[in-house]
């Protein structure tokens, strides 16, 4: 298994205190020279990163540090969500992780991202949540999860010349999508995806997503 689905995930409350919440929260314009994002990727904004304590230390009072789950906002009704949602993902994601992360992305017009797998020396696993309150199949903004990929797949293409990477996928050359279905989590392992640039029809519309991984090391401080 590479992904787990889990539709309807928040009520109808919590869901619409996110969408209200990415309406006026601080993001940025994301790098298109670092990372997987490549320079042809649109601009995706992305908000402030939110982590959680190690899974054996003491939760603090929400909003003492914003950075750190509970941070006071309603980021933390999804990582709540994804914290109950894992024990049933132990296959997927391991049971090791020691933290897991969780920021806002915004997704409009033009915007996707190019193919990468996440690094197993970093991650053991990720999910995305799409908080947007409708979504038209004719949008775009599809993820794509490759299968039956090569073991030793690199990490991402280099910026200017990704034929390694290209070749590699193509070996196989076949995967799913998934559709940025509202109020949808998806839990992915370790498989090479990407995620289809938004289509000029969404118009104003924005494929929003509170993503994040499960951290495979503890964080120093």
């Amino acid at each position: 298994m590479t992904v787990r689905i889990v539709d309807d995930l928040l009520d109808e409350e919590a869901w619409t205190e996110v969408w209200s919440h990415f309406q006026f929260a601080d993001m940025a314009p994301v790098s298109r020279t670092a990372g997987a994002w490549k320079l042809d990727d649109g601009q995706a904004l992305g908000g402030d990163e939110v982590v959680t304590p190690a899974r054996d230390a003491a939760i603090g009072e929400p909003g003492e540090d914003p950075g750190v789950y509970p941070s006071g906002t309603a980021i933390d009704r999804v990582m709540e969500a994804v914290l109950a949602e894992a024990a049933a993902s132990a296959d997927l994601i391991g049971e090791g992780w020691a933290h897991l992360s969780a920021r806002l992305y915004a997704y409009p017009a033009g915007a996707g991202l190019s193919w990468h797998v996440d690094d197993s020396s970093l991650y053991d696993g990720a999910f995305v949540y799409y908080a947007h309150p409708h979504w038209n199949a004719h949008w775009g903004g599809e993820l794509l999860v490759a299968e039956d990929t090569p073991a030793d797949m690199p990490i991402m293409g280099h910026r200017f010349d990704d034929e390694e990477f290209s070749s590699a996928l193509m070996e196989s050359g076949r995967g799913r999508f998934i559709a940025p279905r509202p109020n949808r989590l998806v839990l992915l392992g370790g498989a090479p995806h990407m995620v289809q640039p938004v289509r000029a029809a969404a118009g104003s519309h924005v494929r929003a997503t509170v993503s994040g991984f499960f951290l495979s090391q503890p964080i120093e401080h």
